[in-house]
């Protein structure tokens, strides 16, 4: 593939990233993804995408790739990668991912991180042929018109639950759902907190409202307080519709089922490539 190199993403405006982002995804597994220049600027933000890390894959001087990377420390996390239409099955999904590993070895990354969605078994192979391996599945939940039982929740600052995830939850939470990305959540979301439980919802004024966090004190955990703050959310805010990305770990799931909530009809792997022990 001798006509295949790659470019710094910071080399190409957000605007076109954006562009090339939508093509990219145009016939992915939900068609139509659609990405503009502030939706992605957001994105830049929330899950610390680097531009300087991430990759643009040109062949014949035309971009057909690009590969987004975040980092924390010694981890580095494909945020998202995905390959135009036309440049489909000639491996530059292949080509691209290994540059991407070659990357991270060079900076002396410890560990690469991705979700994968799981039905997309193209993808999924291409992962692990490069050695990434799964550590869990990750689910998403929807309901529509279910009520809940009422308590008395108290409006919080979302930094506050940010600030909980980070100091109370498991260290190997997916990328988007901790600590660290829900921290730059402001207004519209709301927190919210019922005894030792805290919930962070997106925009309550939209049809569709997303849960987009959500932890229990060490202490109070196994006692239904998760189940009691989701049930309490529901009945806070009634007639919406609610959502919860397919981000969600398979040990949290029953959370949302108790509460009514349905399996997403899609649902991922979070895998992990291991580059250099500690």
């Amino acid at each position: 593939m001798s006509n295949l190199i790659t470019q710094p993403a910071y080399e190409s405006s957000v605007r076109d990233i954006a562009a090339l982002m939508t093509r990219a995804f145009s016939n992915y597994i939900r068609p139509g993804i659609q990405m503009d220049g502030p939706t992605l600027s957001r994105m830049i933000v929330s899950d610390q995408i680097d531009l300087s890390l991430s990759l643009i894959a040109l062949q014949d001087g035309i971009p057909v790739g690009l590969a987004l990377i975040a980092r924390r420390g010694w981890t580095s996390r494909v945020a998202t990668m995905g390959i135009v239409p036309e440049a489909q099955g000639q491996r530059v999904g292949t080509w691209l991912f290994d540059r991407v590993v070659e990357a991270a070895r060079a900076r002396e990354d410890r560990t690469l991180t991705l979700e994968v969605i799981e039905q997309n078994v193209h993808a999924v192979r291409l992962y692990e042929k490069a050695g990434m391996r799964p550590i869990r599945r990750l689910y998403g939940f929807r309901s529509a018109g279910l009520g809940g039982d009422y308590a008395p929740l108290e409006c919080i600052e979302p930094y506050e639950v940010a600030r909980r995830m980070t100091a109370l939850s498991a260290s190997d939470l997916p990328w988007q759902v901790s600590g660290e990305s829900l921290a730059v959540q402001g207004a519209p979301s709301l927190g919210y907190r019922l005894g030792d439980a805290f919930a962070l919802i997106t925009n309550p004024a939209a049809e569709v409202i997303a849960i987009r966090g959500l932890v229990v004190n060490p202490g109070a955990q196994r006692s239904g307080q998760a189940t009691r703050i989701v049930s309490a959310l529901m009945a806070t805010h009634p007639g919406k519709a609610w959502l919860v990305p397919a981000y969600c770990p398979e040990e949290y799931g029953e959370i949302f089922v108790r509460n009514g909530f349905s399996y997403d009809t899609i649902n991922q792997f979070q895998m992990i490539l291991r580059l250099q022990e500690a």
